[in-house]
């Protein structure tokens, strides 16, 4: 499906479009295409995430913008000022738009931009790209049932979404079909942390990610707390060697640093405030989809789909990736 189609939708405020088989509401202009979830594990990261960025401003003002969150954003895709060209005039395709923050960076300048997203926040981002993104293009759906024709778009994007869903592998290969050959997909995906800081997080997660957003934003407070408190102690730790038993590599570390990288997911950013640090947090304890991976597996989907990377970066928390689709995937 394209602008043709889409122009239609994006001109009905609430209605119903049909096709044989199907039928798909139209709300403020926006089409829902997600079917009844059964996965209830995916409608609990559905709620989640829906709940996170109708209730949050992350990413919205545009000073805060340019200056505390774009340039983590270009290093999570592994981008940076000098290469954001490539976007210009092109189709392309955000899988996971949420609120619409990261979009500000590939869409301004597309030919023709797309978002999905899985959840509510589709509304949000509406709203906060109108006066951003011309004529943005947005629908409420599944990555693994997108509305689109095979191989429509010229790049995708997806700014820490695959491992969000039941599985992250099946994410990237549903979201490269939509590509066309010759064209480019960057995306980032978290990685194996140390084994005691997978251990805690997985436990932390196990008691948070039953609440409800409001429940567990409170409860993770003391956590977002605890990052602070180490921030401010403002002690440097020099470790002279690495603990590979433990993942701990040599090095030196702020308090905060070392507990964060080691132990468990206490963020702190004194320049982005209590309420983003606390929203960090409750990003990686409450969906209980958040599958952590190694580079060898993703070079081995990369092979496996025929794909030409272009690179593979390792980050403090995750892999920034750039790939190019070499042949139709089936």
């Amino acid at each position: 499906m394209g602008r043709s189609y889409f122009t239609r939708i994006l001109n009905l405020k609430n209605s119903v479009i049909s096709s044989k088989t199907s039928s798909y509401s139209v709300i403020d202009g926006i089409p829902n295409f997600v079917e009844t979830i059964d996965d209830t594990t995916q409608k609990q990261v559905q709620h989640s995430f829906g709940e996170k960025w109708i209730q949050s401003d992350f990413g919205q003002d545009d000073l805060e913008f340019e200056e505390k969150i774009k340039p983590i954003y270009l290093e999570m895709m592994g981008l940076d000022e000098s290469n954001l060209d490539i976007f210009k005039n092109k189709t392309i395709l955000e899988v996971g738009i949420g609120s619409g923050s990261s979009s500000r960076i590939w869409g301004p300048d597309a030919k023709e931009f797309h978002g999905i997203d899985i959840s509510k926040a589709v509304f949000k981002a509406k709203t906060n790209l109108q006066d951003t993104i011309k004529n943005p293009i947005l629908a409420q759906a599944d990555v693994n049932k997108m509305p689109y024709r095979d191989e429509s778009f010229d790049i995708v994007v997806s700014n820490g979404v695959f491992h969000h869903t039941p599985n992250t592998k099946l994410a990237v290969k549903s979201s490269l079909k939509k590509l066309k050959i010759g064209g480019t997909c960057i995306f980032y995906i978290y990685k194996i942390k140390s084994p005691i800081r997978e251990f805690s997080d997985d436990y932390i997660r196990s008691k948070i990610s039953n609440l409800s957003y409001d429940e567990a934003w409170k409860k993770i407070k003391p956590i977002t707390d605890f990052g602070k408190l180490l921030d401010e102690k403002n002690i440097q730790l020099n470790i002279p060697f690495d603990l590979e038993l433990l993942g701990i590599k040599k090095g030196t570390y702020s308090l905060q640093r070392f507990f964060y990288d080691y132990f468990f997911k206490c963020f702190w950013n004194n320049s982005w405030g209590y309420d983003y640090s606390n929203l960090v947090n409750i990003d990686w304890y409450h969906p209980k989809y958040c599958w952590r991976h190694s580079k060898n597996e993703i070079i081995s989907w990369c092979d496996e789909f025929d794909l030409q990377i272009q690179y593979l970066k390792e980050l403090q928390s995750g892999y920034a990736c750039s790939v190019i689709k070499n042949s139709q995937l089936l």
